[in-house]
């Protein structure tokens, strides 16, 4: 295809947008409403996910250290910590005098009771956060290998729930997105069946004058990616209201859990890109689709006329 014809085969995209505009607000609609449910879908997601990473946050390992460990045996210890692979960075030293204080704050008003008692009677501790929960067992299995570890203070039955519960998670979003992606396809095509019939008889005339295939299906292709990219910006600022609606609600729930709500500012580029990219594929996959059926079902008919 030669670039005078590619480029007016594209000035027709555009030109066949506002003479059909009635059919392309239609396909812009039925996009838009999938973009949203595929976009709600996602930010649901991305709030469970910040849920369990806070719950996950709270899910630390208590490495509690010999009381013979010198002072330098204490630093080798974090040292060694720190070069597993599968903890992070941030060890916490938690000193006898300190766990203590907290000790006497958790009993309150009954505190009384830990008066005639030093803080000597606990061990020192580093506080450690595992990295990847699917690896904890094996994690706390290494640490307790190590010297000067006195003993280990861990739930691992809740890492497992929170490993488990983000796996489910992840893939019923998956799930979800697909099974919407592909629906979203399945109208899309049929809307914009609809807009080639319309135009039958354009085709029929294009493809009588010995235009081929890639010639008819260009201006189709442009059309499905300006109306996806439209769809896409009209889609994001809905979406940006529904969000901010749907914050209030959603924010009681996250601060019962001791959270907040996902910024919808921080995850825009990706709420976009993921928009765009849903938008223009559908837009241009289903274009063709419905472009290559109906040149397929209408082949032997154009090819008698000629």
């Amino acid at each position: 295809m030669k670039g005078a014809s590619l480029a007016y085969l594209t000035r027709e995209g555009f030109r066949n947008i506002w003479v059909n505009r009635l059919l392309s607000l239609a396909t812009i609609v039925v996009l838009i409403s999938c973009l949203i449910i595929v976009g709600s879908g996602t930010l649901l997601f991305l709030n469970i996910n910040s849920v369990l990473d806070l719950i996950e946050d709270q899910n630390v390992v208590m490495v509690y250290i010999e009381d013979s460990a010198t002072d330098a045996q204490t630093d080798s210890l974090k040292v060694s910590l720190l070069n597993m692979e599968n903890v992070e960075d941030d060890i916490v030293f938690v000193s006898r005098e300190e766990a203590f204080e907290r000790q006497k704050e958790a009993y309150g008003d009954k505190a009384a009771l830990l008066d005639g008692l030093s803080p000597t009677i606990l061990p020192n501790a580093y506080k450690v956060k595992v990295a990847d929960l699917e690896r904890f067992n094996e994690t706390v299995e290494e640490i307790k290998n190590l010297p000067y570890v006195l003993q280990i203070h861990e739930n691992s039955e809740l890492a497992g729930k929170i490993s488990s519960i983000r796996d489910a998670v992840t893939y019923i979003s998956l799930g979800i997105v697909a099974i919407l992606f592909f629906v979203s396809l399945f109208i899309v095509s049929n809307t914009i069946r609809i807009t080639i019939f319309n135009r039958r008889l354009e085709i029929s005339i294009m493809k009588a004058v010995g235009a081929t295939n890639a010639f008819v299906r260009w201006p189709f292709m442009v059309e499905g990616i300006l109306l996806g990219l439209f769809s896409a910006v009209l889609g994001l600022g809905i979406q940006y209201g529904i969000y901010s609606l749907a914050s209030i609600w959603l924010g009681n729930i996250m601060s019962m859990l001791g959270g907040s709500v996902v910024s919808f500012g921080e995850h825009i580029g990706l709420v976009f890109g993921l928009f765009a990219f849903v938008g223009v594929f559908i837009g241009v996959f289903g274009s063709i689709i419905s472009l290559n059926k109906y040149l397929k079902e209408h082949s032997n008919v154009v090819e008698s006329s000629i």
